[in-house]
């Protein structure tokens, strides 16, 4: 495929970085299923589109949240969520094995399919920048979080049935 403009999305490096602005925004210890994180990556690259996501009846003011970076919606049309996350996943999971490979995650965590940062030194100025861009979108940040811990992936109420993202029904649960 050809491209006539740059877009974050098929960028591997940009990806690198929204990883890690999820690493430190969330102050993510735990493994997280890869699935999960791409999703979680999805709606930091594009937060507007989170208002298609079927939250829980306590978190519909996200909503609203979402609604405000609407600003951040690229100049020409986007593919549909799910087709626009399909095109993503190869430089998702080439993101994912650089840091595994450079000792960023564990390499035995992302053998399992899951992202689990190891606590390598990531450098003063990456994370500061990071920290910078997190801050600007603090509200976001946080409900990204929040969605880490209170949802589940798997299964029939899960993200990726929830977000109609991925595929759900063979999950193991």
């Amino acid at each position: 495929m050809t491209q006539l403009s740059y877009n974050e999305a098929f960028d591997p490096y940009h990806a690198i970085f929204r990883y890690l602005r999820l690493y430190f925004g969330c102050n993510l210890q735990e493994p997280v299923p890869f699935d999960k994180f791409r999703i979680l990556d999805f709606y930091l690259l594009y937060p507007f589109r989170l208002q298609n996501l079927q939250l829980y009846s306590d978190d519909t003011s996200w909503r609203s949240v979402s609604k405000s970076y609407t600003r951040l919606k690229p100049y020409g049309e986007l593919p549909d969520d799910n087709s626009l996350f399909d095109r993503m996943a190869p430089f998702q999971k080439t993101a994912a094995e650089s840091m595994a490979r450079a000792g960023i995650i564990c390499e035995k965590a992302w053998e399992r399919n899951q992202i689990l940062f190891s606590g390598a030194e990531i450098g003063t100025e990456v994370e500061s920048r990071c920290t910078e861009l997190n801050s600007t979108m603090a509200d976001f940040i946080s409900i990204l979080c929040q969605i880490n811990h209170r949802y589940d992936p798997y299964g029939r109420d899960g993200l990726k049935a929830r977000s109609k993202l991925l595929e759900y029904r063979y999950d193991p649960i």
